[in-house]
């Protein structure tokens, strides 16, 4: 199933101080399951926005939010300010060290089951259930996960530390589904447990008072999810078989669906051979689908590509143009596509691409509604002709029609990677990582995905300066 090229976790380490009473190694990880510090003071406005999205980062215009891994298996929720180019953890509790769950900012696990998002001056973490819920025990999950470590590895932790890793990677394991609202200023947080569980379930787009997303089952049957931010309320509206929400703009979700001249047979009973014959005469139909009152139009109909979901080559909704991936057996073929479903016209956004190793990054990025980053101005397009790592970026202005390659050096890499564009301010700056450092730190992931010895340092550059090629960068700097 096509998700809008989300949520791979920026590899950062953050440098903060140490000590904020962790829990004892031998205390029942029952109580740190639902870790809940002092209530957030505010309640999420009652009047729906528009459709936006979340990610691992969150770009809210004037400031940036992300999540930071840590070595002993907990993250927390870090800020960057733009117009002070400082970058803190989300807590103003007098005395916290940020290393245990009386922490607004601190949550158990790698931070790979979180994604952020902001409605209002509140930050919103959702915690999506893990693929495979943990339901043992403690003691099951220490025997399973933490024992064979300690027999066969040299990890370079205490045993004691040791214990406070598995044990967060077990909370985070082991926590259903649920939403945290975090106070803007730090104060204090609230837990947000959904009215039902539904494990398949993705949500990856919210309008201010709800999230929303799909479950498909193997039937094809298709069934729609909001979930209330306010009380955890699941609810549910009407979908076509085999449909997808792809993307969204106004209160309109973006969905496509797998058109069938018949019906689409089971491939375990009756053969994967029927089925793909039946795709490969099948279409797919991309459709503006309002959750709340069910009506629905029509944009675009396309051939099957065989895909999950039939369109591989999407990329992303934003300002009505629905972007597509054009690639080939030959290079010089690829290119950039947009359909315009308010003239129902194609446009050649970049054909052919600068580098056939080229792809766009997902659009729209997780922002605010009402940031300058959701008008999707600048389009990143991003990719590698080395084994390892992003050398090649171009950055197209939808403004101008202009496309400039970024050359500038990401500082300390040794894959001739570039430097990375993070955001975009309100205020018509880039935030970027600028350079790699070792931290130092040597990583136990419980995924094998986060590497903690990689540190990145950031900075804030005036966004056409930088296209021309400027380094006058401004450092963002961590607060005391």
């Amino acid at each position: 199933m096509k998700r809008a090229l989300s949520l791979v976790l920026a590899v950062l380490l953050a440098v903060f101080p140490a000590a904020c009473g962790q829990t004892p190694a031998d205390e029942s990880p029952a109580e740190s399951h639902t870790p809940e510090t002092a209530p957030a003071r505010t309640a999420a406005p009652a009047e729906p926005v528009s459709f936006y999205t979340m990610g691992s980062t969150f770009n809210a215009g004037t400031c940036f939010y992300e999540l930071l891994p840590q070595q002993l298996g907990y993250y927390l929720v870090a800020k960057t300010d733009y117009a002070t180019a400082t970058r803190c953890i989300l807590c103003s509790v007098p005395g916290c060290t940020h290393d245990s769950e009386s922490c607004p900012a601190w949550f158990p696990g790698s931070g790979l089951e979180g994604s952020l998002f902001t409605v209002g001056e509140d930050v919103y973490l959702y915690h999506h259930a893990p693929a495979n819920l943990y339901t043992g025990s403690w003691e099951a999950y220490r025997a399973e996960h933490q024992a064979p470590v300690q027999d066969g590895q040299k990890v370079g932790l205490t045993e004691e530390d040791l214990t406070t890793y598995s044990r967060n990677c077990y909370a985070e394991a082991s926590t259903p589904a649920c939403l945290y609202r975090i106070a803007a200023d730090g104060s204090g947080r609230e837990r947000i447990d959904f009215s039902r569980q539904l494990p398949n379930l993705a949500l990856s787009w919210c309008d201010g008072t709800a999230l929303y997303g799909s479950i498909t089952e193997r039937s094809g049957n298709t069934t729609g999810y909001r979930v209330s931010l306010k009380n955890g309320d699941v609810t549910t509206f009407a979908m076509m078989p085999y449909e997808w929400i792809i993307g969204a703009q106004g209160d309109r979700l973006l969905v496509s669906r797998t058109v069938t001249n018949v019906p689409l047979p089971d491939p375990d009973t009756e053969g994967w051979d029927v089925y793909t014959a039946i795709l490969q005469n099948s279409t797919v139909e991309f459709s503006w689908l309002n959750p709340n009152d069910g009506t629905r139009e029509t944009v675009l109909e396309r051939p099957h590509d065989g895909s999950v979901d039939g369109a591989a080559d999407f990329r992303g909704v934003v300002g009505g143009k629905l972007y597509f991936m054009r690639s080939g057996q030959d290079p010089e073929s690829d290119g950039l596509l947009a359909f315009d479903s308010d003239t129902g016209q194609w446009l050649a956004v970049c054909d052919p691409l600068p580098h056939a190793a080229l792809n766009l990054r997902s659009v729209p990025v997780a922002c605010a509604p009402d940031s300058a980053e959701r008008q999707s101005r600048y389009l990143r397009l991003e990719g590698s002709d080395v084994w390892q790592g992003i050398n090649l970026c171009w950055i197209l202005d939808e403004t101008s029609g202009a496309a400039f390659q970024i050359k500038q050096p990401l500082e300390g890499n040794p894959y001739q990677s570039v430097v990375e564009v993070r955001a975009l301010t309100d205020d018509g700056r880039f935030l970027l990582h600028t350079a790699q450092t070792d931290s130092g730190v040597e990583p136990l992931s419980a995924y094998g995905l986060v590497d903690l010895r990689v540190a990145y340092e950031s900075a804030l550059i005036d966004a056409e300066a930088f296209l021309q090629g400027s380094t006058d960068y401004t450092p963002v700097t961590n607060a005391e």
